[in-house]
C-alpha cells in the first residue's frame, strides 16, 4: 500500500512532468472545496474555470497511471472542510508522509501546516508557477532600502539574459517601453476576433452547479469564455502570439468599449492556475520560429510576466500582513449595490464594472485607474475594495489582489512599493478612452480635486505632485463648487457611511 500522499490544489495544475517522479509510490488527492467556493462571493466564471480545470486535469492524471482520489463539490461530503476531508484519507490510507507545491494563499498555507505537520511529514516543492524561488526575492529585498518594480525587472532581465546585449544592456536602449505604450486606440485599426474554446463535459457540468448552488454569486453561466485545460492554454497563448502581440504593446493602456480584451492575451486565468508556466511562455516567445515581434511589444508583455507578476508575488509573501493592516488616507466608506451590478450613474466606471460582471476579466489599466481609481476618490474602505476585487474577477487570489489593490491600486498600505497613488480625473480618460465628454466629466473632476484638497499636505511633500495642489489653488470657484456638488452628489448615492 503506499503511504505517501500528493496533495494537488486546484491553482497546481502543471504540467504532468512534474509530478512523473512521485507517480510510483504517491496516492495524488485533489478535492473541490465548497470553502474556498464561498469564503468571498466569488464570481461564477472563477467557480466554474477552477473546478472545470481540476477534473479535467485529474482526467489526464488517470490517463497517465496516476493513483488519483478526487473529492467533487457534488458528492455527498461536499461542504466538509477541506481539511476534515484530507484527514479522512490520511487516517483511511495511513499515509506517513505529504508532498504539496508551496501553496501561495498564506492563511491556507497556514492552516495546512497548524492542522497536519504535527501528525504527517510535509514535503514543500519549489513552485513552477514563479520563475524566482521566494528566498531568491528575500535576497534582492536584503539588497534594496524600498523594493522597487524597476530595478527589480532589470535585475531579472540580466539575471534571465532576457533582451540583453553582450555587455548587459538593453536592446532598444532602454529597460522599458512603458512611456510608449500609451496609444490611444484609432478607429480605424481592426480588433482581433474574439477567440472561442469548445466546452468541456466537465464545464457543461460544473455550470448546472454553480447555478444550483452559487446562484447570488456574480456574473452568469450562459457567458462563460474561457478555456479550461493545458490545450486551451496554448490555444490561447498562441492565438495572442499570431494574432494580438504586434499591436500589445502599443495599446497595451488603451480601453475601448467596443471590447474588453482587445490585444491583451487574457491568460491571467491559465497561468493563475498552472496550466500554463511562465517558463513555457518564455521558452515559446524567444521561439526562432516565430515571426519578429516588435521590441516595445516584446519587452511589454516580457515585463508582464518575469517582472510585475514575480514582484507582485514576493511584495505579498513579505509585506502582505502589512499591507492590510494599515488604511494610509483613512478611508471609511462603504459602497452599495450599484458597484456590483453597474449602475453608479459614472459611464467609464459602469463601462468597466458591467465588463467584470459579465466577463470576470478587464485589463490593468480598467482596475487600476477606473475602478480602483474611483474607489479611492471616493474613499471607500481598502478592505471592501480589497472583497470586491477578490469576487468580481477569475483571477484573482490573496497572493495577487493584496499587493494590487492595497499597494498599487489604493496607496493604502502607505508607499512599501509604490511612489504615489495612482489617482486622474477625466482628462486621462478622454486621451486614453472612447468615451465622449459629458456630465460624468464633472463628477470625475470634483472627485479628483477633492481627492487633492483634502489630502493637500500629502500632496505638497512629495515634489512630482505638489502642482496639483497648486492648479487646484489656481481653479476659479464657481468651477470648484459645480464640480464639487457632482461628486458629493456621486458619493451620496452610491456610498454609505460607516
Amino acid at each position: 500500500m503506499k503511504r505517501k500522499l500528493f496533495i494537488i490544489l486546484g491553482n497546481q495544475l502543471f504540467n504532468l512532468n512534474f509530478f512523473e517522479k512521485f507517480k510510483k509510490d504517491h496516492v495524488f488527492f485533489m478535492a473541490e472545496d465548497y470553502g474556498l467556493c464561498t469564503y468571498e462571493k466569488h464570481h461564477k466564471h472563477k467557480i466554474i474555470l477552477f473546478l472545470s480545470a481540476m477534473r479535467s486535469f485529474a482526467d489526464e492524471l488517470r490517463k497517465n497511471s496516476f493513483s488519483v482520489i478526487y473529492k467533487k463539490i457534488n458528492d455527498r461530503d461536499f461542504k466538509l472542510d477541506y481539511i476534515e476531508k484530507l484527514k479522512y484519507q490520511l487516517k483511511e490510507k495511513k499515509i506517513e508522509e505529504i508532498s504539496i507545491f508551496e501553496i501561495e494563499d498564506k492563511p491556507f498555507e497556514k492552516k495546512i501546516y497548524q492542522k497536519l505537520s504535527k501528525k504527517v511529514k510535509i514535503n514543500y516543492l519549489i513552485s513552477p508557477m514563479f520563475l524566482n524561488s521566494r528566498e531568491e526575492f528575500k535576497n534582492y529585498l536584503s539588497k534594496v532600502k524600498k523594493p522597487f518594480m524597476a530595478n527589480f525587472y532589470k535585475e531579472q532581465r540580466i539575471k534571465h539574459r532576457i533582451l540583453i546585449d553582450d555587455d548587459k544592456k538593453p536592446l532598444g536602449g532602454k529597460w522599458s517601453f512603458d512611456e510608449e505604450n500609451r496609444k490611444k486606440l484609432p478607429k480605424n485599426v481592426e480588433l482581433p476576433k474574439k477567440f472561442s474554446f469548445t466546452q468541456t463535459n466537465h464545464t457543461k457540468e460544473i455550470k448546472k452547479i454553480v447555478e444550483k448552488e452559487f446562484s447570488n454569486h456574480p456574473g452568469s453561466v450562459d457567458s462563460f469564455w474561457i478555456g479550461t485545460t493545458r490545450k486551451d492554454s496554448w490555444k490561447c497563448f498562441d492565438n495572442f502570439l499570431k494574432n494580438k502581440i504586434s499591436f500589445f504593446g502599443d495599446f497595451e493602456d488603451a480601453v475601448d468599449q467596443r471590447d474588453n480584451i482587445l490585444f491583451h492575451s487574457a491568460l491571467s486565468p491559465l497561468i493563475n492556475l498552472g496550466l500554463i508556466t511562465p517558463n513555457e511562455i518564455l521558452e515559446k516567445l524567444f521561439d526562432n520560429k516565430l515571426p519578429k515581434i516588435k521590441l516595445n511589444s516584446f519587452e511589454g508583455y516580457v515585463r508582464q510576466i518575469i517582472g510585475w507578476r514575480e514582484f507582485i508575488r514576493g511584495i505579498y509573501q513579505n509585506f502582505s500582513e502589512e499591507m492590510e493592516k494599515v488604511n494610509f488616507f483613512g478611508h471609511k466608506r462603504q459602497m452599495n449595490s450599484s458597484w456590483y451590478n453597474g449602475t453608479t450613474g459614472l459611464i467609464p466606471l459602469d463601462f468597466s464594472i458591467k465588463n467584470a460582471i459579465h466577463h470576470g476579466w478587464t485589463h490593468h489599466i480598467e482596475r487600476l485607474m477606473i475602478i480602483a481609481n474611483i474607489m479611492n476618490l471616493c474613499e471607500i474602505n481598502p478592505k471592501e475594495v480589497y472583497k470586491w476585487f477578490m469576487e468580481m474577477f477569475i483571477d484573482s487570489s490573496d497572493w495577487v489582489m493584496k499587493p494590487n489593490v492595497y499597494g498599487m491600486g489604493l496607496f493604502s498600505d502607505g508607499g512599501i512599493f509604490a511612489t504615489k497613488p495612482y489617482i486622474c480625473g477625466s482628462s486621462y480618460f478622454l486621451k486614453m478612452m472612447d468615451f465622449k465628454k459629458g456630465p460624468w466629466c464633472d463628477i470625475m473632476d470634483g472627485l479628483y480635486w477633492k481627492f487633492i484638497e483634502k489630502n493637500k499636505n500629502f500632496f505638497l511633500k512629495n515634489p512630482r505632485l505638489s502642482m496639483m495642489v497648486r492648479v487646484l489653488e489656481k481653479m476659479k470657484n464657481d468651477r470648484k463648487e459645480k464640480i464639487y456638488f457632482a461628486a458629493n452628489e456621486f458619493i451620496r448615492k452610491n456610498t454609505n457611511e460607516n
